[in-house]
């Protein structure tokens, strides 16, 4: 579902920015033709729209990214309360509910849950990778106001490709 969402408004943003350039290059940039939130663009050049819209372009990528690490959480803290209220046998549960019994107030995504995937998870450099990803969540999430040490670049395919490994790579309970 996100990334139908992503595709589709990535796909809008292409659309609107190829229609403003093409009123620019026709020059019918007037304000009785043009939609009311298009007025913004009656002075600009092609490269002042196309800034604009790489930015809108940029802030969608970013919220993408957001999203899909917010939604991978959410699956792995669901796959931790699932292991540990059904009691399971399988290794990963009973792991699960001896850091539940251990830990009965908020269960932590890294120190808990990833931190015991790691070794339950072949390659283990499914739940690494996923690891760095969450820095990108923690600045996106705090605020942007410092200069992040991902370590490397990151976009949408990325996320979604790492998080997906992980959900698939997740031990089937027993």
């Amino acid at each position: 579902m996100i990334w139908s969402w992503y595709e589709f408004q990535a796909a809008l943003i292409v659309e609107e920015r190829n229609h403003l350039r093409r009123l620019i290059s026709l020059d019918l940039l007037a304000p009785s033709s043009l939609r009311e939130h298009e007025h913004q663009f009656i002075l600009q050049s092609p490269a002042e729209v196309d800034v604009y819209f790489n930015s809108q372009r940029a802030e969608l990528e970013l919220l993408t990214m957001f999203e899909l690490l917010a939604t991978a959480e959410a699956i792995l803290r669901l796959d931790f309360d699932r292991r540990t209220s059904m009691k399971w046998k399988d290794p990963l549960s009973r792991r699960f509910r001896d850091i539940r019994t251990e830990r009965s107030d908020k269960i932590r995504l890294e120190e808990d849950i990833l931190e015991t995937l790691k070794s339950e998870i072949q390659p283990a450099s499914v739940v690494s990778e996923f690891r760095g990803a969450l820095k990108l969540r923690h600045w996106l999430a705090h605020g942007r106001h410092w200069h992040p040490k991902l370590g490397r670049g990151y976009g949408p395919n990325d996320i979604f490709d790492i998080s997906q490994k992980l959900i698939d790579a997740l031990p089937e309970c027993a």
